[in-house]
């Protein structure tokens, strides 16, 4: 193949590879996506029950596994139930760093969140990953409020 052929290929794949990029480029949003507004789910949570594992050093460290199971309500009634196990991740004196995964279960379907928490504190917000459902396809925040207490709750938004 002569040599002017091969540069008019060069310059033509190259052609071609710009406009490729320049149409993938144009049809990428203008602006950050923002949340838009949809489903607000708000239950109470009826904890029941905790487990921990202590699989390293003696006492909380990196490894350890705490395993979490709640009754989930609206108006008093029971509408589903949850699981939970967060992982440690760091522990920097009395702060202890948890990597947390929930499946919540409700008649509609299922929801997944997860998210770093430290423990001992009394709100999470968690990235909801998924669902099954009438949740399939689901993103949007979980924010967990007044985290093993009585008065815990849990406000599911979902994207719209």
């Amino acid at each position: 193949m002569s040599l002017r052929i091969r540069r008019t290929r060069l310059a033509l794949y190259a052609a071609v590879g710009t406009g490729v990029l320049a149409l993938g480029l144009s049809s990428l949003p203008a602006s950050p996506a923002q949340a838009r507004s949809g489903k607000v789910i708000e239950l109470a949570v009826g904890n029941d029950g905790v487990v921990q594992t202590d699989v390293g050093a003696p006492g909380v460290s990196v490894g350890d596994e705490f395993v979490y199971a709640d009754k989930l309500f609206r108006d008093g009634k029971q509408v589903g139930e949850d699981g939970s196990s967060c992982q440690v991740t760091k522990v920097d004196g009395p702060k202890t760093v948890t990597n947390c995964v929930l499946s919540v279960r409700l008649p509609e379907g299922q929801l997944t969140a997860q998210s770093l928490w430290v423990k001992g504190t009394d709100t999470v917000r968690m990235a909801v990953t998924g669902g099954t459902g009438a949740y399939r396809g689901a993103t949007g925040e979980l924010t967990c409020l007044d985290i093993q207490t009585p008065h815990e709750t849990y406000r599911i938004s979902l994207d719209g």
